[in-house]
């Protein structure tokens, strides 16, 4: 008899409400949204950067790139992500492919639901 077990990642997604309301406070309402939307847009192409060096194998192209996302997390207060990012950017200058894998996937399942969050948080109309 063969079992067979299907095992569901759970991530602890968080974001830092405190960062939020910083933003708003400084920026308004439209600058706010303005400021979180084009985060979100340039980590989206980052992201899709980083991708396209792991299909030609530029590896040393990815450090940099994955630490530039973890600090524009860190900017709209997407802690979890900005986290997973820095680990990205260990695993991919370890050249650890097995652990970057991992991380990646983290990754996307982490980035999913944080933006899922924020466009669901009171006073934010992305």
């Amino acid at each position: 008899m063969t079992f067979v077990i299907e095992m569901r990642p759970s991530e602890r997604v968080i974001i830092d409400a405190a960062t939020l309301d910083d933003l708003f406070k400084r920026l308004g309402d439209r600058g706010a949204e303005g400021f979180v939307m084009q985060t979100v847009e340039t980590i989206s192409d980052i992201l899709a950067e980083v991708d396209a060096f792991v299909r030609h194998e530029a590896y040393d192209e990815i450090p940099p790139r994955a630490q530039q996302v973890s600090r524009l997390c860190a900017e709209i207060g997407l802690t979890s992500l900005a986290r997973v990012s820095r680990d990205m950017a260990i695993s991919a200058r370890r050249q650890d492919m097995v652990a970057f894998r991992a991380v990646w996937e983290r990754l996307v399942r982490i980035g999913d639901r944080s933006l899922a969050m924020v466009w669901e948080m009171p006073g934010l109309s992305l």
